[in-house]
C-alpha cells in the first residue's frame, strides 16, 4: 500500500469517563481531511435523466416552466465538468429515449442544443416511467467504452411514477456495478419514500427543489455537479477493529450530511463503505460504542483504519490508527464541544423521522411534542441550527392556523435536517431580506443536503 492521500483525524466524546456499572456509551469523531495531492480528479461518465411528462410544464411565479429550470440548470452545471468526463442525456415519460448518447463535456453547445430541444424526441409525455429512463441510463454505462471511469446517474423527476419495484431493483444493482444515483425531486407531488430508498440502495443522495423558487434548480444542480466534479476517493470504506469487550454499535456519516452507515463485519472488525469521496472537502463520522468498567487508566479501545482507491487500480491506505480513552473513577473528563455538536444534530436528524411519521400518520399532538423538541435542540445549536429552528417553528405555526402540515413544510425539514453546514450569512440575510419564519422556509440561501 502507498503512502496516503487522506488524512484520519479522530477525537473522543470527552476526555476521560467514569464507568459507574458494566459499561457506558460513548462516541468517538472521526475526520477525513484530503490532502489535496489527489491530481485533477477522476474522469466520470455521467448520465442525465429528466422527466418530461406534462406536469414539467407547471410554470413558477415568473412564467418559467420546471422543465425550462431544469434545462437552463444542467446546461450550467455542464461547465462545472472536467474536460475528461463525459454526459449522456435520457429523456423520459412514459417510455424513455437516449437523446444523446455519451458526448465529452467539453462538447458544451452540443449538450446545450440537446437539453434545448429534449422534449421533442419520440417519447409520449402522457405518463411517467422513471424505471424505463434507469434502465437505459445503466445500460448506457456498461459499454466497454465506460470501463475505467466514475459512474454517475443524475435523475430528475416532479411527480410520481409506475415501476417502483423496478426502479429500487435497478438502485440495487447500480450499487453492485459501482453506480451511484443522485435523485431530484422538483415541486411536492413526487415519491418522497421512493426517491430516498432509491438514494440509498445505489449509494447516493437525494435532493429537494422548491418549485416556486426560480433559483433552486441552478443552485442544486450546479452545487450537486461541483461534488462530482471533485470526486476522486473511490470504494473508500472504514474497517473498525474493537478492543477485547468494546462494541460498535453503528457509525454515522455527520459531514457533508447526515446518514447511517450499514456495517458488515469482517476478519475480526466491522466495515463501513463510505463510498466515493470528494478531494477537497473533508468529512466526519461518528462511531457510536458501548466501553465496560476498566481500572484507572488510558487504553485502546478500537483500531480504525480507512481504505481507498483513486482509479489506479491499487488500494492505499491511512493505516491503522487507534482509538484512544483515558478512565478515570473520579468523574468524567470536559465534553469536546465539536463532537457535542454533531451528536446533538445527530439527534435532530433522528427526531425528524419520528416527525415525518407522524405527519402522515396526521398525529398532532405528536407533531407538535417532536416540533418542539426539535426547535429546542436545534437553538442549542445557535446559527448552526437557525433553520432548523425556524423551520419546526413553521410547523408549529402550520398546526395552530390550518391544523395540518404543508406537504412543502414537510420536505423543507426532511431535507434541512440531513445538512451541518448551514453558512451564519445566510440565515442573517434571511431575517434581514424576508423578516418572516415563512419566507425563511422559502429562501434559497441554504445548502440542500444530499
Amino acid at each position: 500500500m502507498s503512502s496516503p492521500r487522506l488524512l484520519l483525524e479522530r477525537m473522543m466524546h470527552r476526555q476521560s469517563i467514569a464507568v459507574p456499572g458494566d459499561s457506558l456509551a460513548s462516541y468517538a469523531l472521526l475526520k477525513l481531511i484530503p490532502t489535496g495531492e489527489g491530481g485533477p480528479g477522476l474522469p466520470l461518465t455521467l448520465v442525465l435523466c429528466i422527466d418530461i411528462s406534462g406536469s414539467m410544464y407547471w410554470s413558477d411565479g415568473a412564467g418559467k416552466s420546471r422543465l425550462d429550470r431544469v434545462r437552463e440548470a444542467s446546461t450550467a452545471a455542464v461547465s462545472k465538468l472536467k474536460p475528461t468526463d463525459r454526459v449522456a442525456l435520457i429523456a423520459f415519460a412514459n417510455g424513455a429515449e437516449v437523446v444523446l448518447p455519451v458526448t465529452p463535456a467539453a462538447e458544451a453547445a452540443t449538450i446545450a442544443a440537446t437539453l434545448d430541444r429534449i422534449d421533442c424526441f419520440n417519447v409520449d409525455q402522457a405518463g411517467t416511467t422513471m424505471n424505463e429512463g434507469l434502465r437505459k441510463a445503466i445500460d448506457v454505462l456498461k459499454s466497454p467504452d465506460e470501463a475505467g471511469r466514475l459512474h454517475q446517474v443524475v435523475v430528475l423527476t416532479d411527480g410520481e411514477t409506475s415501476g417502483e419495484g423496478e426502479c429500487r431493483e435497478l438502485a440495487g444493482l447500480a450499487a453492485e456495478q459501482k453506480v451511484s444515483f443522485s435523485v431530484m425531486g422538483v415541486g411536492t407531488e413526487w415519491n418522497t419514500a421512493l426517491i430516498k430508498d432509491m438514494a440509498a440502495r445505489s449509494n447516493g443522495r437525494w435532493y429537494y427543489i422548491d418549485a416556486d423558487q426560480s433559483e433552486e434548480a441552478m443552485r442544486v444542480f450546479l452545487a450537486e455537479f461541483d461534488r462530482l466534479a471533485d470526486a476522486g476517493l473511490v470504494n473508500v470504506r472504514l474497517e473498525v477493529r474493537p478492543m477485547k469487550d468494546i462494541k460498535l454499535k453503528r457509525v454515522r456519516q455527520v459531514a457533508p450530511q447526515i446518514q447511517e452507515l450499514p456495517l458488515t463485519p469482517g476478519d475480526k472488525l466491522l466495515i463501513a463503505q463510505l463510498g466515493t469521496l470528494e478531494q477537497s472537502t473533508p468529512s466526519k463520522y461518528i462511531l457510536d460504542l458501548s466501553l465496560p468498567k476498566r481500572p484507572d487508566g488510558k487504553y485502546v479501545v478500537a483500531q480504525v483504519e480507512v481504505k481507498y482507491e483513486l482509479g489506479d487500480g491499487q488500494v492505499h491506505s491511512t493505516g491503522p490508527i487507534p482509538l484512544e480513552m483515558a478512565y478515570t473513577a473520579v468523574a468524567h473528563g470536559y465534553v469536546n464541544a465539536e463532537v457535542a455538536r454533531h451528536i446533538d444534530e445527530v439527534q435532530i436528524f433522528e427526531l425528524n423521522n419520528n416527525l415525518q411519521t407522524a405527519i402522515i400518520t396526521e398525529k398532532v399532538d405528536d407533531i407538535r411534542k417532536v416540533a418542539q423538541q426539535i426547535s429546542r435542540k436545534s437553538t442549542v445549536l445557535g446559527p448552526r441550527g437557525a433553520r432548523k429552528t425556524m423551520l419546526a417553528e413553521q410547523i408549529l405555526q402550520e398546526l395552530d392556523g390550518a391544523g395540518k402540515v404543508s406537504r412543502k413544510t414537510m420536505l423543507a425539514v426532511d431535507d434541512a435536517v440531513r445538512s451541518t453546514d448551514e453558512p451564519v450569512s445566510a440565515v442573517r440575510r434571511i431575517l434581514m431580506t424576508r423578516g418572516d419564519v415563512d419566507d425563511a422556509v422559502r429562501s434559497t440561501d441554504e445548502p440542500v443536503g444530499g
